[in-house]
């Protein structure tokens, strides 16, 4: 059995496991599973669960100050979060993230960075959206900046795009990948290789830009 590893029996059929930031594995699985079983299972996958391990761990080192929310991250760059008694209200300087310490102090800051963040993305990342789209021919019939937990963004088949606010946190280029993403499922709802050829088409670097994006899923769960 590998280290760090948890087992939940529940009631379901297939047997799923995953691996938290900080590297722990949980295997859940059906009720009637044997120890050894589920042995064998995590054996077979010992080089692929060992990598996923060290990788979590390695983010979680990397992120530690994001996590700790001693830093905020705003469009791929890292600022320092200072309370201080300077400002009324919380902003953004070159290097800092100041709030106001009252609200520092009475553990406010996961509401201010949810609350000034989102604001940014519903201008920022809103307005490059539609600066994209004035380039292609899409029939979009609303952009929706919303809080997911699982997902940086959705398409329906009536035209509706949802956007994470959290992506205002990460690096421009893996911005315009979810939103080139989205735009392709106007034409693909699946994910068929005829999505990924049109996907190529617009985002010629989308492999990359999905493998980086994969290193910010924490902020998912994060805030």
């Amino acid at each position: 059995m590998l280290e760090q590893t948890s087992i939940i029996r529940e009631k379901r059929k297939t047997v799923k496991i995953t691996i938290d930031r900080e590297g722990n594995i949980t295997v859940y699985c059906p009720f009637g599973l044997s120890l050894k079983k589920i042995e064998e299972i995590l054996e077979s996958k010992r080089n692929l669960l060992e990598r996923k391990v060290s990788k979590a761990k390695m983010l979680t080192s990397r992120f530690s100050k994001i996590i700790n929310m001693e830093h905020i991250l705003l469009f791929g760059n890292e600022y320092i979060i200072v309370p201080t008694t300077k400002v009324n209200k919380p902003c953004f300087t070159d290097e800092y993230f100041l709030i106001p310490k009252k609200h520092y102090d009475a553990g406010k800051v996961s509401f201010y960075i949810k609350k000034i963040v989102k604001e940014i993305a519903e201008r920022v990342v809103v307005k490059r959206f539609k600066d994209i789209i004035q380039n292609y021919k899409f029939d979009v019939s609303k952009i929706i900046i919303g809080s997911y937990r699982a997902k940086w963004g959705s398409c329906d088949r009536f035209g509706v795009i949802k956007l994470n606010w959290r992506l205002s946190m990460v690096k421009p280029k893996l911005i315009d990948f979810v939103i080139f993403h989205e735009l392709t499922h106007l034409k693909e709802l699946n994910h068929s290789p005829k999505f990924y050829r049109e996907l190529e088409k617009l985002c010629p670097s989308w492999k990359e830009s999905r493998a980086e994006l994969k290193n910010y899923s924490f902020l998912l769960e994060l805030y």
